[in-house]
């Protein structure tokens, strides 16, 4: 077989190679896309599934005071008080203090504001020199605290601590529970020291 042949057989067996690794490419091709068809159809379906399903008792984006009543009664919480179109009340018995936690949705603003009211009032301060340290101290807890904030209210003279929680995509029990919880386990454990910084001179 002259060299020449052997070329022309190479080059065919090449040819023949490029021809079969290009079908089998396209074929390799659109069985992935068939496959990313089926994904993406899976996908889909499921996508549509979690928007009609329906909402659990664990969560809602239709908030409303029915909701926070309902999240606040399967919490075992004091009974609530309706104050207005858009307040809810709750008395709080804690271990050092007693105060009111007050519920406040501003559906527009997509905002649940919560405070423990009229926590320390001013009135309470026995001296400037303990107004003072109370404001200082206030500013330094607000500065230590990951939720929730100290409050002062000059036309009151009240002293609240309080938390926000955005819903503008709903509201969960969890994290609403939470929230709670740790503002009413903070009011009540800075108390004391809050009350001795009221009283600082006679110490």
């Amino acid at each position: 077989m002259t060299d020449n042949v052997k070329l022309r057989n190479w080059v065919g067996i090449g040819c023949v190679s490029l021809c079969l690794f290009a079908c089998n490419s396209r074929r390799l091709l659109i069985t992935e896309n068939r496959l990313l068809e089926i994904e993406n159809a899976r996908l889909s379906e499921d996508l549509a599934n979690c928007n009609t399903s329906p909402e659990s008792d664990d969560f809602t984006t239709d908030v409303s005071l029915d909701v926070i009543e309902t999240y606040l009664k399967r919490a075992q919480l004091p009974a609530s008080q309706r104050k207005g179109p858009n307040t809810l009340v709750v008395p709080i018995e804690a271990t050092n203090t007693e105060f009111q936690l007050m519920l406040q949705l501003f559906s527009q603003e997509k905002v649940l504001y919560i405070v423990a009211n009229d926590y320390i009032q001013i009135d309470d301060v026995s001296s400037s020199q303990a107004m003072v340290l109370l404001l200082t101290d206030i500013a330094t807890l607000n500065y230590e605290l990951l939720l929730g904030k100290l409050q002062l209210n000059p036309s009151t003279g009240a002293v609240s601590l309080s938390a926000e929680i955005n819903i503008d995509d709903g509201l969960g029990y969890q994290i609403f529970i939470a929230v709670i919880h740790h503002l009413i386990g903070t009011a009540d454990a800075r108390y004391p020291e809050l009350m001795h910084t009221t009283h600082a001179d006679t110490f």
